[in-house]
């Protein structure tokens, strides 16, 4: 045992320098070194993978999907057919598919409503696809969305594109783009360069004869209106106050003013478009309600000099004017009935709700300042008939009226 135990003693001494040979020869690792060993003992191989390959749509794929996104628009499933088309006109930029997407998210669009979005698709249409054979229809449906947005100077450029194709347009989107182009240019006060464009219009409804039966369609309502807000801006030119020599005719020349322009407002009503009969009739109610502003602006005559004789002056002349208000206030009604009858909601109603608001308490007032006055309708309504009289027997006879009694004369008024 003894010899044994030696023996071990013998083994461990001579170990000993071996070991510590090998420790000199190979260092303890850094902290660093030794988590990388660690970790890279713990490491799987690099595996080797083939690309991973994603396949585009095919041509029956495309088709199919185009076909799912108009059966969505045909039943006005206008959420998801905007978004299948937004997708659609991504994936395919040729003109053949990538055309009638685009176009077809205008149109869901415009069926949600989102106009600008509409506008952003036709742009992208007009400006992207220019050769497209539906090009030209996106191009119609922008000027008409610029319009019911009264973006009038936007809409003079997107007309003046679309009458660059005036030979390939159809006879009706011809007109459509003229009477477009005129209202652009008028809203603008630019009333000389807009009649060359509403002439041409008009020479193509009457040699075609549109419009002679029935109710006239859509694009030509456009192109009446448009001649009603030419004839209404000619009309206001003709000036009441101050008073002219020749009174009598200058009125005369503005009322006729505005019954033209009304005449040419109610021929775009006959087309039963809310929108273009909402537009109509409030600036019918307009006509009147400013004509009204204008006559009680009219100075009683120099010799009304007489309390007596200025009160009647002024309560003739609200008596007889009064008919104004009325006649505004009834086309304001009716244009407001008609957008709760059809959901028009333009900002043509708007306008008509407030100025109902706006002669209803024009009405009022003049009824109470009436009322004031140390004479009553009856006595009033009999001054102007003996006015009417004089009127007719004397020549030429004034539009102003005149109060009786001690007031002067119906030819005495401002000269006339």
């Amino acid at each position: 045992m003894l010899r044994s135990y030696d023996a071990l003693l013998a083994l461990v001494a001579c170990a000993a320098p071996c070991m510590a040979l090998a420790c000199a020869a190979n260092p303890a690792p850094e902290p660093e070194a030794a988590e990388a060993t660690v970790v890279a003992s713990y490491a799987l191989p690099v595996q080797q993978l083939e690309p991973v390959v994603i396949a585009g749509y095919t041509a029956a794929e495309l088709a199919a999907e185009f076909e799912r996104g108009r059966s969505q628009l045909l039943v006005d499933r206008f959420a998801d057919a905007a978004k299948q088309f937004d997708r659609l006109r991504l994936l395919t930029k040729g003109k053949e598919l990538g055309a009638p997407c685009t176009f077809n998210a205008g149109l869901a669009y415009e069926g949600l409503g989102d106009l600008d979005r509409a506008i952003d698709r036709y742009r992208e249409l007009v400006d992207q696809y220019a050769d497209a054979t539906i090009t030209l229809n996106g191009l119609v449906r922008l000027s008409r969305l610029l319009g019911y947005l009264e973006r009038w100077p936007e809409l003079a450029a997107a007309a003046d594109r679309l009458l660059r194709h005036d030979q390939e347009l159809p006879v009706m989107d011809h007109i459509e783009a003229l009477g477009a182009q005129a209202l652009a240019l008028v809203e603008q006060g630019r009333v000389e360069q807009a009649e060359p464009f509403l002439h041409k219009a008009q020479d193509l409804i009457e040699s075609n004869r549109f419009g002679e039966g029935g109710n006239p369609p859509m694009q030509l309502a456009q192109v009446s209106f448009a001649q009603g807000e030419v004839l209404r801006m000619r009309s206001e030119q003709v000036r009441l106050v101050p008073v002219p020599p020749n009174f009598g005719e200058v009125l005369e020349a503005r009322c006729q003013g505005l019954l033209n322009a009304q005449s040419a407002y109610t021929e775009a009503m006959r087309s039963r478009d809310a929108h273009w009969s909402a537009m109509s009739g409030f600036r019918v109610g307009q006509l009147y309600q400013q004509l009204h502003t204008e006559a009680m602006q009219i100075p009683a005559p120099a010799t009304a000099n007489t309390q007596r004789s200025k009160q009647l002056f002024e309560g003739a002349m609200r008596l007889r004017y009064r008919i104004l208000l009325e006649k505004g206030l009834k086309m304001m009604d009716a244009t407001v009935r008609l957008g709760e009858r059809t959901g028009e909601a333009s900002t043509w109603i708007a306008r008509a709700r407030e100025a109902q608001h706006e002669l209803g308490r024009a009405l009022e007032d003049e009824k109470a300042a009436l009322a004031l006055l140390p004479c009553t309708e009856q006595e009033l309504a009999a001054a102007l008939d003996k006015l009417k009289e004089r009127g007719a027997k004397q020549a030429p006879a004034s539009g102003a009226p005149q109060p009786s009694g001690d007031a002067p004369q119906n030819g005495e008024h401002h000269g006339s």
